[in-house]
């Protein structure tokens, strides 16, 4: 503690000076008692292999991507008690030396990021999008993996479409499978999350993305989104199906977001979701599949983000799902 001590002559200086060297030896002590404290960390209750993050899509309606937000985002999962970040870079607007700034200050207030695209391998700008966030994911160190929608356009522009044609699915399977080749050789892992495809297709009228992993190469990874099936996707997944394709393909899986969907709606807070959460975090730890990543439905307003994110981990510990621990 720093103080600023007039000069004075008087026998009041030796008193006030006393005083002030007594508080400070004093608050010094308790500064240093704190300082040998580790800050709490978000823990699963019953699974010590898993680690607790947030997408930083959560923020991005209030808090649009850049290095300064980028920056502000590891600091409170810092101060929060979580262990990685997915950084959300929807257009790959971040530069490589930014990317690389971020990085190093990740490391500094160690702070696991991935890194993550908003597109779908079908839309128009995904490769020129996909190969400059290649570029900003090399930059980061942590689970080294490199995420992107299956489906985006195709869906928003066509509010009837339910599912993708066999042309469709073809071109979004060597799209994949090239991604996942050159995210390969740069050494990282690129991961589909399912969206706002059906989840599964339906005989020949329509595919949906368990028929794109089931021709995909082994090299392309999936990361799962719990709510999605139930909310996003055009046709909503039954929940004993998802389950059932969960549970057959945690090989594939290298991580998720955790998200509740209720009455078809993703949530801006969690809560209930028709597959229950539980049951796919003890699917994850049995299967040595660590990374956890909340997901809330964003909202545009600051404050709201931030107390959603809040109370969103007061449901995970009011559930015991989650605890602060040293």
């Amino acid at each position: 503690m720093k103080f600023n001590l007039l000069k004075a002559s008087s026998i009041f200086f030796l008193l006030i000076s006393s005083a002030i060297v007594l508080s400070g030896c004093s608050s010094g002590s308790q500064e240093q008692a704190t300082d040998e404290v580790a800050s709490p960390h978000l823990k699963f209750t019953d699974y010590s292999n898993l680690k607790l993050g947030f997408t930083t899509q959560n923020f991005l309606a209030a808090l649009p991507v850049s290095l300064e937000t980028s920056k502000q985002f590891i600091d409170y999962a810092a101060e929060q008690g979580y262990e990685w970040l997915e950084l959300r870079d929807p257009n790959a607007d971040l530069s490589i030396e930014e990317s690389q700034e971020i990085a190093a200050y990740a490391q500094e207030k160690d702070i696991e990021i991935s890194y993550a695209i908003q597109k779908g391998l079908l839309d128009d700008d995904f490769w020129p999008t996909f190969e400059k966030g290649l570029q900003n994911a090399m930059a980061f160190e942590g689970p080294k993996f490199i995420r992107s929608l299956a489906s985006l356009s195709e869906f928003a522009s066509d509010t009837t479409k339910q599912g993708w044609t066999d042309e469709e699915l073809v071109m979004a399977v060597q799209y994949a499978d090239s991604a996942a080749a050159l995210a390969n050789e740069v050494g990282l892992q690129y991961v589909i999350e399912n969206g706002g495809e059906p989840f599964f297709g339906k005989s020949d009228q329509y595919f949906g993305v368990a028929d794109l992993f089931a021709k995909t190469s082994e090299q392309v990874g999936w990361q799962f989104d719990t709510a999605n099936p139930f909310s996003v996707a055009r046709i909503h997944g039954a929940t004993d199906s998802v389950r059932n394709f969960l549970q057959a393909n945690m090989d594939n899986l290298f991580y998720i977001h955790l998200k509740s969907a209720r009455n078809g709606q993703a949530q801006e807070v969690l809560g209930k979701n028709p597959l229950p959460l539980p049951e796919v975090l003890q699917l994850l730890s049995e299967h040595s599949v660590s990374y956890v990543a909340v997901e809330l439905q964003a909202v545009d307003d600051k404050e709201l983000a931030f107390a959603n994110q809040e109370n969103s981990l007061i449901y995970l510990k009011a559930q015991n799902i989650i605890n602060n621990r040293q």
